[in-house]
């Protein structure tokens, strides 16, 4: 991946102080003190894919009090960063919490947050629920554990194992309207034949195979002929269901017309009975 890729694409760039891991943790440092600190950064990529450790040597001091979604941060590790920019997009501290933006405190605070907020997983709870949950301030502070960036422009050495590499994507689309984007045919093409397909190493002494994504939202002949059978067969329902309704109404009215027929003769021989 070239210079230029990566400073349109945001690599996404996670790192971890050192002796976050371990279970006995440093003690915090003093904000006031210059503090130089041994870290670890791991670096990837959702593109390329690969992790990559790296060792770095950082000072704190210029991040304390920092909000992490400030927009750039140059050079913000050490020197073999020189010339790439940053952009924060938030981290954890040592416990765990996550941070948020928009609480501007550098400490841990108790938030009353409604479901589907950071922290807060929308599948707990009920609808309409909030619950009063512990997160962290946007501001960087000492006890800040792992802070996520990406990044926005590319320096002058790349990093190993996230800038200098480009791997291909493994799978290709797979419904019918992307695959058309992608490759530019028309409705009338089949894009069955555009699938990507790759190969499988058989295991054991097995033959290689060959395997492709199923084509979703495909309209074929036959899902062309399936929906106009389920159109006429709706139509002739509601037209049989049209056809009964009309043969009942018609029943019934020869039924009323008999009924009062029926009435009127008693009435009138009850009538003529009583003359007599």
């Amino acid at each position: 991946m070239n210079a230029k890729t990566t400073a349109l694409g945001l690599c996404c760039l996670a790192v971890v102080l050192g002796g976050c891991n371990d279970k006995k943790r440093p003690a915090k440092p003093d904000i006031g003190s210059q503090i130089e600190r041994m870290g670890r950064a791991g670096v990837n990529t959702a593109v390329t894919a690969p992790f990559a450790p790296l060792e770095v040597h950082d000072r704190l001091q210029d991040e304390y009090n920092q909000d992490s979604n400030d927009i750039q941060w140059v050079g913000l590790f050490s020197p073999e960063f020189q010339g790439y920019i940053f952009r924060l997009k938030g981290g954890s501290d040592k416990d765990g919490f996550p941070m948020v933006q928009g609480v501007l405190a550098n400490a841990r605070v108790s938030l009353l947050l409604k479901r589907g907020a950071v922290n807060f997983n929308k599948f707990r709870g009920r609808s309409g629920e909030r619950r009063r949950k512990s997160v962290r301030g946007c501001i960087i502070a000492s006890d800040i554990a792992c802070l996520n960036a990406v990044i926005v422009k590319s320096g002058d050495k790349p990093i190993e194992g996230v800038t200098d590499v480009s791997n291909p994507r493994r799978l290709g689309p797979k419904r019918a309207s992307k695959i058309r984007k992608v490759f530019g045919i028309g409705k009338d093409e089949d894009v069955r034949r555009y699938k990507i397909r790759r190969t499988v190493k058989g295991k054991n002494g097995k033959k290689d195979r060959v395997k492709s994504a199923h084509v979703q939202r495909l309209v074929t002949k036959k899902t062309k002929a399936n929906r106009v059978r389920k159109l006429k067969a709706r139509r002739e329902t509601v037209n049989a269901s049209a056809e009964a309704r009309r043969a009942f109404l018609h029943e019934l009215g020869k039924e009323r017309m008999a009924h009062r027929q029926r009435k009127n003769a008693a009435t009138h021989r009850a009538a003529v009975a009583q003359k007599k």
